[in-house]
């Protein structure tokens, strides 16, 4: 979980639901979720999931579910996450987090954008 930038401490707010955020994704209750999200991935797209910006294998224990929303956090629809393998997970952020506008298209619109500018980079295309 991310620290606050220097010199911008989080809001009291921010912290709860930075708290929130931390027991849930340590819980069985999210194993769990993200089980029966690969299992769901699974049965309608008919193989195993894949990070959608690499292409490469999606797996329980080496990837993750990013967060297009925290609006339903613990109750998570499939549309809330995407998954992505670690290495894109971390390159999503550190341009998510590279600068306030991003925030400010929201959430899960910057997450698609930022997803599919990567995916086209990776492919060779200009984004």
């Amino acid at each position: 979980m991310r620290e606050p930038r220097p010199g911008l401490p989080w809001s009291g707010r921010r912290d709860l639901r930075r708290a929130e955020y931390g027991s849930w994704m340590s819980s069985r209750a999210w194993l769990h979720h993200r089980e029966g999200w690969r299992d769901r991935w699974a049965a309608s797209h008919g193989a195993e999931p894949v990070c959608q910006i690499c292409g490469g294998p999606w797996d329980l224990r080496h990837s993750d579910l990013h967060h297009r929303s925290y609006a339903r956090l613990g109750h998570e629809l499939d549309s809330d996450v995407v998954p992505l393998c670690r290495p894109c997970h971390r390159r999503l952020h550190r341009v998510l987090e590279s600068s306030p506008v991003w925030l400010w298209l929201g959430r899960a619109q910057a997450t698609d954008v930022i997803v599919a500018r990567l995916r086209s980079r990776r492919k060779g295309g200009h984004g």
